[in-house]
């Protein structure tokens, strides 16, 4: 449940700060919770990124939203929905990799 609860409350920083900041907040968030919270496991920075951006994603206007992945899926060649899926594991590598690269500066 304490991690459930840390997951949220990551998930609601990386949304704020991707709102406030850009999408840059996400590794420098997930940087700074891995250095605070280093017995904690990369993917969870990276689950809290996927879900904060899932999030924005849901509070978008539908319409323009699904227009502009059809648009982007025939630039990928993926279905709409692919492009949403491809969103969402930029931001859950952005997290990863931060909270990984910054793991071992907390080691030492």
């Amino acid at each position: 449940m304490a991690r459930l609860l840390e997951a949220l409350t990551l998930a609601v920083l990386m949304g704020l700060g991707t709102t406030f900041g850009g999408w840059w907040a996400v590794p420098a968030i997930a940087a700074a919770w891995q250095l605070l919270r280093p017995n904690h496991t990369a993917w969870l920075a990276a689950l809290a990124a996927s879900a904060a951006w899932g999030g924005l994603l849901a509070l978008q206007p539908w319409l323009p939203l699904a227009r502009l992945a059809a648009r982007l899926s025939g630039v990928y060649h993926l279905p709409p929905g692919g492009v949403l899926v491809v969103a969402l594991g930029y931001a859950w590598l952005l997290a990863w990799s931060a909270a990984r690269l910054v793991r071992p500066l907390r080691a030492h």
